[in-house]
């Protein structure tokens, strides 16, 4: 008798789940270095998407820490690692539980709503090859997430973008990977049109 696979908000509900018992519950946090610890060799699908669901709602501050976790992951992906990695400085920031915990709630209907039509298919998309240029979207992303809030919509055609990535990694679905694609063009050029208009305005004013 086979059991299916956990699907990708399974398993992100039994990280939750396992570190509510951790002594971080204590604390009301939870470090960068306790959710990398939950995914294991889970590997940077997880990893994307477990960083961009917070992203999906407005929270001043935490794009820009779940920012600087992206770029390290992003450049681990471009060149090629199996196994995320953080330095010991960024793994010790600490997280607001309450926050993260009611935002992935919230958003975790999205997720599996995405999930029902996921599947195995044009494996190429998804593969260590397509992984190592979907590294390079996640760094624009992430360094947009640092340096370009976005009015009215916080960092979600971030989020958004790096989540169907993240599920396209982790479900080695090729089409979601490249709808994660067409998402990134989409959040570039809004982040770029608005660091445009930011950079002409100061520059109106002061010249």
């Amino acid at each position: 008798m086979t059991t299916s696979p956990q699907k990708t908000s399974q398993i992100i509900a039994s990280i939750l789940a396992a570190q509510s018992t951790t002594h971080a519950e204590l604390l009301g946090k939870v470090t960068v270095g306790d959710l990398m610890a939950a995914l294991r060799n889970r590997a940077f699908g997880l990893s994307l998407i477990l960083f961009g669901l917070p992203n999906l709602l407005p929270i001043p501050g935490l794009p820009i820490i779940t920012g600087i976790v992206l770029i390290m992951l992003a450049v681990q992906m471009f060149i090629g690692r199996e196994v995320p990695w953080l330095p010991a400085r960024i793994a010790r920031t600490e997280l607001p539980r309450a926050k993260l915990t009611a935002v992935i709630q919230r958003t975790m209907p999205f997720l599996t709503r995405i999930e029902t039509v996921t599947r195995p298919r044009l494996v190429l998309a998804s593969g260590p090859t397509a992984r190592r240029v979907v590294g390079l979207a996640v760094l624009i992303l992430a360094v947009l997430l640092i340096l370009v809030p976005i009015p009215w919509i916080g960092s979600m055609p971030q989020g958004l973008a790096l989540c169907v990535f993240g599920l396209g990694l982790t479900e080695r679905d090729g089409v979601l990977v490249i709808c994660g694609f067409l998402l990134a063009a989409l959040a570039t050029m809004i982040g770029a049109g608005i660091g445009y208009t930011v950079l002409a305005g100061a520059l109106a004013i002061f010249f």
